[in-house]
This record gives C-alpha cells, structure tokens and sequence, in this order.
C-alpha cells in the first residue's frame, strides 16, 4: 500500500486514546487546563491557581501536556514489522463501526496514587471492556518491546503480576490492572501546592454535561520525546465513516 505525505514516519508511535469530541466543554477545559491542544498542536493559556505560580503550574503539568488530554485504551507502540499506517487505520474503521457510545459515568477529579486525574464513579464496565478489546484487537500491530522499552518500564516499581502484563501486552496497566482515567497533572510531591492544586481542578472541572466516550482517537508521536498529535478521531457506529472523511477534508483546507 502507498502511505500518504503525512503518513507518520517509521519510528513514530502509535496510541489509541479516548479524547473527547471537540466541541464538547470537557475537551476544551482539558486542553485549557494542560496548556496544549493536541489537535491543532497550538499552546493555550492555562488557568490561574491562587497559591501557585504560573511557572509552577506549567513545569508540574509539563509530561501530561505532552500526551495531551486523553485517556490511554491502547498504549503507545510502534508498528510491527509488514504493517502501515493504512492497515491500522482500515482495522480502525472496522473496530468502530461496530462499538456502540458509552456514557462515563460522574467524572470528577480524584487522585491516582500522586498525581491528579479525572476518573469515572460507577459502573466502569463496559468501559473496561471496551479498553482490553482496544488492546488485544490491535496487538498484532504492535511491534515487540526493546530491552530499553523495558528497562524504562522498570524504572517504577512493578508487581510480578504488572510485569507478566508488560510482557504479554507491552503495558502493565492492562486486564484487571486497568484503570480509566485523564491525567491533569504529574506527580506532586508538595503537600500545599497539591492540596491548592487539587482544589483548583475540582473547581476548574464542574462541567454541567455528560463526558460520552462516542469514538477512539488515534495520536502519535513522531519522534522520542516529542509532543503527541491527535492524528485522527473515529466515531462509534455508522457516524464513523463521515466523521473520519469530515476531519480529512478539514485537515487539507488547513
């Protein structure tokens, strides 16, 4: 098959993300709140916390601006050898027409451990099962780990149980380790400045609109280390087709 011009280039990787719809609020609040659009790869002004500066503020959000808002279904990965971008995203298509919109269920801020996240308080089943056919559909595109991807894996603490994940899916939050959520911050270790900042994003995000999960966003990032694009979004259902052709055509009168 021929990739296109802005096919993503061999050594990017590939991640497939729940992100909200553009013109939904939560999109928005999120891309403000992170200082970054992942979309249209411009820089947005964060809000301003009292109790911390806006330096502070952008040096502790600094690693989840670069993923930009999302929550992980699929991990980054590399393509394996023999696969294009073409056939993730003709496998794509066809995964979506056939999942159905899931409502997230009273998203509020919470805390993962030391960083801050939004996250869901109900019934996350169906969410969680979305997210391992999300993994195990889209594994056959995903090209082994290196003794480097590992070895960065293990910089953290991992369980025997998270390291036979890592291994068997190249992430270990995966099965029954999963857990859905859109980080907002990075870790933070300063007991005033997290408590002022946790206050902030619970404030930031009371958002009177319900947080669908109605399609999968595919982004990349082109080289390590760099900042990831929101490449494509493809809708649940029979909207898939048009929305995918609706962003395209917006993408080449950009």
């Amino acid at each position: 098959m021929n990739e296109s011009s802005n096919t993503p280039k061999p050594q990017a990787r590939y991640a497939l993300y729940f992100a909200p719809e553009q013109n939904s609020p939560w999109w928005q609040a999120g891309c403000q709140w992170l200082g970054r659009d992942p979309a249209s790869a411009t820089a947005l002004p964060q809000p301003a916390l009292s109790n911390v500066t806006a330096a502070e503020f952008h040096q502790l959000t600094s690693d989840a601006r670069r993923y930009g808002f999302h929550a992980t279904l699929k991990a980054p990965f590399k393509l394996a050898e023999g696969y294009t971008h073409t056939q993730l995203d003709a496998a794509l298509r066809d995964f979506c027409r056939q999942q159905h919109s899931l409502t997230i269920p009273a998203p509020r801020v919470d805390w993962m451990g030391n960083f801050l996240a939004l996250r869901p308080h109900g019934d996350v089943s169906a969410i969680h099962r979305l997210a391992m056919d999300c993994v195990s559909n889209f594994d056959y595109f995903r090209a082994p780990l290196s003794a480097a991807d590992i070895a960065r894996r293990q910089r953290h603490p991992l369980s025997d149980r998270q390291m036979q994940l890592l291994q068997r899916w190249g992430y270990p939050y995966t099965e029954e380790e999963f857990r859905f959520h859109m980080t907002l911050t990075d870790a933070l270790h300063e007991p005033v400045q997290a408590e002022a900042i946790c206050q902030a994003a619970q404030n930031f995000f009371t958002i009177d609109a319900p947080l669908q999960l109605n399609g999968l966003a595919l982004f990349t990032e082109s080289a390590p280390g760099a900042p990831f694009q929101l490449l494509q979004r493809y809708a649940f259902g029979a909207a898939n087709d048009i929305t995918t052709a609706t962003l395209n055509e917006m993408k080449s009168q950009s």
